[in-house]
Formats: structure tokens, C-alpha cells, sequence
């Protein structure tokens, strides 16, 4: 079983209307449904493909923080 999670409109006729794209592993035929509403998602702004493009980590990401130090023995 794979699970897909995106945003979705409900119209006024109770139609869900997806807002992203569908991948490409997704054939036609029947699937389960699993809807959160989430009461914030009016205002939420949907990410596009490559918002974060030039965006980069900090080369230490993944080091251990030292205030953790005492606990990471």
C-alpha cells in the first residue's frame, strides 16, 4: 500500500478538487480516501516546484548540538 497526502478543495456540490498534481505511480481504478480538514488550510500558500531552488543546509547540519552534549555521552 502506498499513501499519497495532498491538499484538496471541497466544492459547494461536495466534489473534491486536487490542488497538486497526480504521480505517476498512481494508476486509474478505486482507492481509499482519508480526509483531514484542517480549518488553517484557507489561507495556506502551496508550494511550486522548485520554490526552494538555490536554498542550501548548513554544512554542519547534522552534527549533534552541544547543548545535547551531556546527553549523547
Amino acid at each position: 500500500m502506498k499513501t499519497l497526502e495532498t491538499d484538496a478543495e471541497i466544492g459547494e456540490d461536495g466534489g473534491l478538487k486536487l490542488l497538486s498534481p497526480l504521480p505517476a505511480w498512481l494508476k486509474p481504478g478505486k482507492a481509499h480516501v482519508l480526509l483531514v480538514v484542517d480549518e488553517q488550510t484557507e489561507n495556506r500558500v502551496i508550494p511550486k516546484a522548485g520554490s526552494l531552488k538555490g536554498f542550501r543546509m548548513s554544512p554542519d547540519f547534522d552534527e549533534p548540538l552541544g547543548d545535547f552534549k551531556d546527553y549523547m555521552g
